[in-house]
């Protein structure tokens, strides 16, 4: 193998050559391929044949007009020369394609963190198409996602990253190189504090891209369903894409890349270079192909978690309706055994009392009022009473309770029930005060049985309050509804007791039936309205009817 020192070459060999190649050291001025940053190659000359003088037209003119004294040498140099230039650019290519896959990898490696652990869909978007766009990453312009929609009809227009104008561009990335971001940082700030006004920036595009999945020879279908990465250098020139949508993007040159995922189709990914209009390189998009992988893993994990919590939400929210139902019947079960014993009561009770009643009443009539039996008739006559109320609120409870409705104006109820009452606020010196707003619209009810709750609550709190004490009644629209609210100060209600207090007979009094308040829950109930209970024991008890108000107009 023939090999060539310069340094065999004879003196006469070096004179009048225009290229400076045989010269130990040169200047400045001896070389026009020399510039800035090359002034080694004056002192080298090594490296300035290799780097430059291979390259120099007047080198190749040095070697033709002495062919004659190179004994043939001249005619070989040629294809020695273009051999080690072509070895040169493939060097540089590997070397770049090097420097790809080092960048690629180390990036890739950083998102991973990121695709591999997080189940939000929106973080995992947020990392991938900032890695897109993001210089630390492919440094592409802007990057559009397109994902298939749950029915699997379209393929719609997901989110989207990038600048809309130059100068939005240049606030953005001088933000980022003054600032020094990591991938990762730049991924999070997106996420935490910029995606709802990039998904607001992006509507109008993402809506224009978003495409059915039954036209096949669209773009985007087509790209997704045979699994293929495009690169595209004209859109104008794509049959397969609407007019609309190329004047959308505003731009010729598109890459796109299919998301899949073991042969499922997630979407499609698409980037661009609109604002520095830089190609798009081949191992731009080679390197796209590669991070499609992961990213399209990542949003499959996330969907269907997100399919997975709203399968749990469903679960939870079925299950809490079956324990409503569940209580229901158990409320139903207990309501039929009321109406069973009630009818026993009536029965049993009410003819011999009616009895027992009607001959105290007679016998009261015929003894003197100084006689001493006479104490006695009037305590049968006062208990016959007092049962006979008994048994009347327990066939009442007994009742059907749906209402008869009509339109009352609930502030003249109250003022009825305050009157029929008034007598016993006065024997129990216990105060009642009425604060009742103007003009509410008349509400649909039954006068009857709303008075019944309405002294049921009143007389639950007489019959524990203290001489003294005070209620207090108001009336407030509020939500859309009427709310009549009767507030004491009496020894409040506790806790335990709270919880069963509407519950049939139940009563913390030695003496009572224990309806009351349970018939006042029901017919509320069958009115549509609401019973709301708050006590603070020692402070007093706040009863609230949440009656719904008349639309208006």
């Amino acid at each position: 193998m023939m090999s060539l020192s310069l340094s065999a070459l004879p003196p006469v060999f070096y004179v009048n050559f225009a290229c400076c190649w045989p010269k130990e050291h040169i200047t400045q001025d001896e070389c026009p391929y020399i510039g800035e940053g090359d002034q080694e190659l004056l002192f080298n000359r090594k490296k300035r044949f290799l780097y430059r003088c291979l390259e120099c037209p007047r080198f190749l003119d040095d070697l033709r007009t002495r062919r004659e004294e190179m004994d043939g040498l001249a005619e070989l140099f040629p294809y020695v020369i273009e051999e080690l230039l072509g070895l040169r650019v493939q060097s540089h290519s590997l070397v770049g394609q090097i420097e790809s896959r080092n960048r690629e990898i180390k990036f890739l490696h950083e998102v991973s963190l990121v695709l591999q652990t997080s189940v939000d869909m929106d973080e995992v978007i947020a990392m991938a198409l900032t890695a897109v766009t993001s210089g630390k990453g492919f440094g592409l312009n802007r990057a559009f996602l397109l994902l298939v929609d749950k029915e699997r009809q379209h393929l719609r227009g997901y989110f989207a990253v990038g600048p809309r104008r130059p100068e939005e561009a240049e606030t953005i990335w001088r933000e980022i190189e003054e600032r020094d971001y990591t991938l990762r940082e730049l991924a999070q700030l997106f996420f935490e504090h910029k995606m709802p006004s990039e998904r607001e920036k992006f509507k109008d595009l993402l809506s224009q891209l978003s495409t059915p999945l039954t036209r096949s020879d669209h773009l985007f279908v087509r790209a997704l369903n045979e699994q293929e990465s495009l690169h595209v250098t004209d859109l104008t020139r794509e049959p397969g894409i609407d007019r609309a949508q190329i004047d959308a993007l505003g731009v010729r040159e598109l890459v796109l890349v299919p998301l899949i995922s073991k042969n499922r189709r997630i979407g499609v990914l698409l980037a661009d270079n609109v604002i520095n209009r830089r190609p798009i390189a081949t191992e731009d998009l080679h390197s796209l192909k590669t991070f499609a992988l992961p990213v399209s893993f990542a949003i499959e994990r996330a969907a269907l978690y997100e399919r997975l919590q709203e399968e749990l939400h469903k679960l939870t929210e079925a299950n809490r309706r079956l324990k409503e139902q569940q209580d229901l019947i158990v409320r139903m079960e207990k309501m039929a055994l009321v109406g069973k014993i009630t009818s026993n009561i009536a029965h049993s009770i009410r003819n011999p009392l009616t009895i027992i009643g009607g001959f105290a009443r007679t016998l009261i009539k015929s003894i003197p009022p100084d006689d001493a039996k006479r104490r006695y008739i009037e305590s049968i006559v006062r208990e016959v009473r007092r049962l006979e109320d008994i048994l009347q609120e327990v066939l009442n409870y007994s009742e059907s309770l749906h209402p008869t409705l009509d339109l009352w104006d609930v502030n003249n109820l109250i003022t009825g029930v305050y009157a029929g009452l008034r007598d016993d606020f006065e024997m129990s010196g216990v105060q009642c005060r009425l604060q009742l707003q103007p003009a509410l619209p008349n509400v649909r009810l039954d006068y009857k049985k709303m008075a019944y709750c309405l002294r049921s609550i009143l007389t639950n709190s007489l019959e524990v309050m203290n001489a003294g004490d005070a209620i207090e009644i108001h009336t407030v629209r509020k939500d859309g509804e009427i709310h009549i609210v009767l507030s004491d100060n009496g020894p409040g209600i506790p806790e335990e007791t709270l919880q069963e207090i509407t519950s049939p007979f139940f009563s913390s009094k030695e003496r009572g039936s224990g309806l009351g308040l349970s018939l006042a829950a029901r017919i509320l109930e069958g009115h549509g309205a609401a019973l709301d209970i708050e006590s603070v024991v020692g402070k007093g008890t706040t009863f609230t009817i949440r009656l719904k108000a008349p639309q208006e107009g």
